[in-house]
Order: C-alpha cells, then structure tokens, then sequence
C-alpha cells in the first residue's frame, strides 16, 4: 500500500495530462498539480493519498465538466478487455492501477453533470483500475436512472464492466462509503444480479456471493429465496458454489432455512460426543477437540454433515462473546465417525483476550449438540 501514488508516479501523471492539454489548448499548471498531489503523500494512506490527488484535479483541470472528464479519460493507458488488473500499471503509456482511483473519485463527485456521460467515464476508468468506489456517488444521488443504465452492462464483454455492475452496488462494499436504500431495497439490484448469477467468470460470480452475502446480514430471507431458486433448476457446479459462497454468513450463523436448502437436516438421528485435552490453557498454547458422531439409523441411509464450533470469549467486562469457526463438512456414511481440530489461542490484533471461564459449543448442520467450559488464563498486564 504504502507503495502506491509515489512521486514518479504522480509527475508522469501531471506530464500527460499537460501534454492533452497542449495539444488541445487547455490550460493545465503540471507543477502545480504535482505539487498538490505530491506534498507529504508518503505520510498517507492510500484513501488519504487518493483524497489528496482528488483534491488536485479539481484545483487543475478545467471549469467545463465535459472538457474535464474527456482529459482524464484522454491520458488512459491503453488496455484489452479481460486482462488482469494487477499487471497494469501507470508509465509512459497512460495512467492505469492504483492511480485511476482518484479520477474514479472525481467522475463521481461531479455535480449537475450528464449521468450517462460520467457513467460511460466510469465504465471506461474500470478497465484500469475499478470504479466501485466513485460510481457509488452517483448511486446515492440518482439510484434508479444509474441501474438503468447500468442494466446493459450485465452483457458488456469486459468482466470488469459487468463485476462493476454487482459490486459497485453492494450495500456494505469494504472501503466504501455504504448504500443505505441499496441495504433497504436488495430488490432494486435483483435484475442486475440475476442476469450475472451464471456469468462465465469466476472473477464476476464472487462478487455476486458478494453482494449476496452483504445482503444476507439484513434481508436473510430475501437470500435464501434467491439460493433456493437458483439451485432448484438444475444449477451447475459454478452456480452452486457461488451461491454457497454468497449465503456463507447465514451459515455460519446456523440458519437452518439455508442449511435445508444445500442437505443439512436437522441432526435428529445423530448424537455427539464432544471433549477437549485440558481444562486450562494459557493465551499462546492451543486445545485439542475431539468429536465422534454416532449415527442412530440404517448404515445405509448417509446424512450430509457440517460441523462448526463456536468459542464463546470472556470479555473485558463479564459477558461472552461467540465466534464460529469451521471444522468439518462431509457425507456421513458408517455409523460412526471421529474428528480432531488444535484451536490455538495465539495472540492477534484484533482480539484481546480476557482471563476467566470461557466455552466451546459444537454445532451440527446449525443445531449445538455439545458444550466443553475451560479456564483461560490472560496476560492482564498487557
């Protein structure tokens, strides 16, 4: 991260868009442009760095809207429709990567201009980098005139244009500003995401699970709707591990609707044995689980089985905390089968951990059919 938006990248930038301002008479001060974009960059982040690059186009380019988003797109390096966003890269060619962020960012903001016009800016800016984070911008100011126009572009030949399509319009996208209509209305987006479910890339479909999963942590039923259908038609491996993949978090969850929807009944006919090595265990050291299944019908009748944990943490101020983890996920075909999984307690940064009476619960196709308690022991002093 750290990286990108250099100082050479940002003068070769400021060289080509001065050289199309000269060729067509525009007026464009590169030193003061560079000098904008460049003054103390190394001590940003990157949405810092792009931020501050935005902040220099607006100052340089020109007043005219359309004269502005044609210079941008005039400095483009030039690229074929598929290739892989991360062997792209400014140079002398044209600007492409990282630094396409903050041209994304400035098409965005743009006020009272032509919305197909910035759209077709943004679908051309995609290519280079992505425009997911500019687009959403004009989503929030003119939602239904956008998925209009963005509705063809679940055809375009570019998986970049057509992935623009269902991530641009996640609800909860990671680094973006969030949607709040677009997390009200999931059905706004559904003719979008229909018409992507099965696409030809691997590349598009993640992010239709994507967008589904964001969905899924506020309309869960809405999800399990759309898995039902799309998996009640004969849905190929691709489509089935997509969809798989987009209602991961109800899963998790033990959402039994979505659990039925992919063979994980109740476990009724199932009983569980459940231990772990020790009753104390100290942040740094790990614990051993064990897990037998008995299975109480014929051998003959297999039971599909996905087996989670969750570990309910102590917190700071008494309370416990649950988090689910993966363990096993299988065809139960004997009467009995047994699992081992080492749970390391290894201090990470985005847990503390807290001395006291903790519990692990194991859950079958999302039913808790077990329960072990243990002493944690925490560095207070930390």
């Amino acid at each position: 991260m750290k990286a990108v938006f250099n100082k050479p990248q940002i003068i070769i930038t400021g060289q080509l868009l001065s050289d199309y301002f000269t060729k067509t008479t525009f007026s464009f001060d590169e030193n003061k442009f560079i000098t904008l974009a460049s003054h103390n960059i190394e001590k940003h982040e990157l949405k810092q760095r792009s931020e501050q690059i935005v902040i220099a186009l607006q100052q340089c380019l020109p007043t005219d809207q359309s004269d502005s988003v044609r210079a941008l797109c005039s400095v483009l390096a030039p690229v074929k429709d598929n290739h892989d966003l991360k062997d792209i890269t400014t140079n002398e060619n044209g600007v492409a990567g990282w630094m396409v962020m903050p041209f994304t960012e400035y098409v965005g903001r743009l006020d009272n201009y032509d919305l197909a016009l910035a759209l077709d800016a943004l679908k051309t800016l995609t290519k280079r980098f992505t425009s997911e984070f500019g687009i959403r911008h004009l989503l929030l100011s003119q939602p239904s005139k956008c998925l209009a126009i963005m509705l063809p572009w679940c055809s375009d030949p570019c998986h970049h244009v057509r992935r623009l399509v269902s991530e641009g319009t996640r609800p909860l996208l990671p680094w973006a500003m969030q949607l709040p209509e677009f997390k009200l209305n999931p059905d706004w987006v559904k003719p979008h995401l229909e018409k992507l479910k099965s696409d030809e890339s691997e590349y598009v479909r993640r992010s239709v699970a994507n967008h589904l999963n964001d969905i899924s942590k506020t309309h869960p039923d809405f999800v399990v709707d759309i898995a039902k259908r799309w998996l009640s038609t004969q849905a190929d491996k691709n489509t089935h591990r997509m969809v798989k993949h987009a209602c991961r978090t109800l899963i998790k969850r033990g959402n039994i609707n979505v659990l039925g929807v992919f063979g994980y009944c109740p476990p009724d006919n199932i009983s569980a044995t459940f231990s772990i090595d020790k009753s104390m265990v100290k942040v740094g050291e790990s614990l051993t689980l064990g897990l037998t299944l008995h299975k109480n019908i014929a051998d003959n009748d297999s039971v599909a089985v996905l087996v989670d944990y969750q570990v309910h943490h102590l917190r700071g101020r008494g309370q416990h905390i649950a988090k689910v983890f993966k363990w096993k996920e299988t065809i139960m075909i004997n009467k009995q089968v047994s699992f081992d999984k080492v749970h390391s307690f290894k201090p990470i940064n985005t847990r503390r951990y807290y001395s006291g009476l903790h519990y692990i619960e194991v859950l079958l196709n999302g039913v808790v059919v077990a329960k072990q308690a243990f002493e944690l022991i925490a560095d207070e002093s930390e």
